[in-house]
């Protein structure tokens, strides 16, 4: 009799122990479940209040293989969040691209990264990995012509520049820019022509104003060259160190006042 309750008592204590571990299982499932529902939610906040992305790789732990991740970190580090830091961006794309070479953008946000860095061959060489992989992408002309441009192939910067006007020829950024490549070249009818078609899109706009400005000077034609300074200089009176910053996205905030 004593034995089989023993055997009872034995029994009935194995079972409150796999009751109890069940339960403990269940709580830490239910948490991490909860924590995968919140922490979307919380992981910009966490970032803003620590600076740090500790946390959120503690957070994410389950994420640590999903190259989007480490792309979006990429992103609040360049720019989409309160910490600016190439270093880091630089290396969560490389990350990123490490478990994904093609994923979209990061080729083209590394090349970014290294155009602002003023490495215009390595950023050459990603934005042609992002051109290749996702060719309809066209923007990556106009980050590909800025490469060309700085690198002094001014023949390829017009042409990237072309066909990201033809993707998007409302772009007042475009318009400029191919001004600036035409002018370099010491075409300054071209130059005058494109930035004046800029202003279409973008009335007003001082940074095209003064590519008319230089080009009509250089083209002797001085009354109106005047003209298109004084024009330039009232719209940029209504700049502010932020719509610089717009401008030029890729670059420190904190250089922002500097650059305007």
């Amino acid at each position: 009799m004593k034995k089989k309750i023993h055997h009872a008592r034995k029994h009935i204590s194995s079972k409150k122990t796999e009751i109890a571990t069940l339960s403990i299982v269940i709580i830490i499932i239910s948490a991490l479940f909860i924590v995968s529902i919140l922490r979307d939610k919380v992981v910009a906040k966490v970032l803003a209040q620590t600076k740090s992305d500790t946390l959120v790789k503690i957070i994410y732990f389950d994420r640590l293989s999903d190259p989007n991740l480490h792309f979006a970190l990429g992103n609040y580090y360049f720019g989409d969040g309160e910490r600016y830091d190439l270093y880091k961006a630089e290396n969560y794309y490389k990350k990123a691209l490490l478990l994904d070479e093609k994923l979209p953008l990061a080729n083209y946000q590394l090349a970014r990264v290294y155009f602002v860095s003023g490495d215009q061959t390595r950023a050459l060489e990603y934005i042609n990995k992002e051109l290749e992989y996702h060719p309809d992408f066209k923007r990556s002309y106009y980050i590909r012509g800025l490469i060309y441009g700085y690198s002094g192939q001014l023949g390829l910067a017009v042409a990237d520049f072309k066909s990201f006007l033809e993707w998007k020829p409302d772009s007042w950024a475009g318009h400029n820019d191919l001004a600036w490549i035409y002018f370099q070249q010491g075409n300054f009818e071209d130059a005058f022509i494109t930035a004046s078609d800029g202003l279409r899109y973008s009335p007003g706009n001082p940074w095209l104003l003064n590519s008319v400005g230089i080009s009509l000077k250089n083209l002797g034609q001085i009354d109106l060259a005047r003209s298109a300074f004084e024009s330039a200089l009232v719209g940029s009176t209504r700049l502010s160190p932020t719509d610089w910053g717009k401008a030029y996205p890729g670059n420190d905030p904190g250089f922002y006042q500097k650059g305007y």
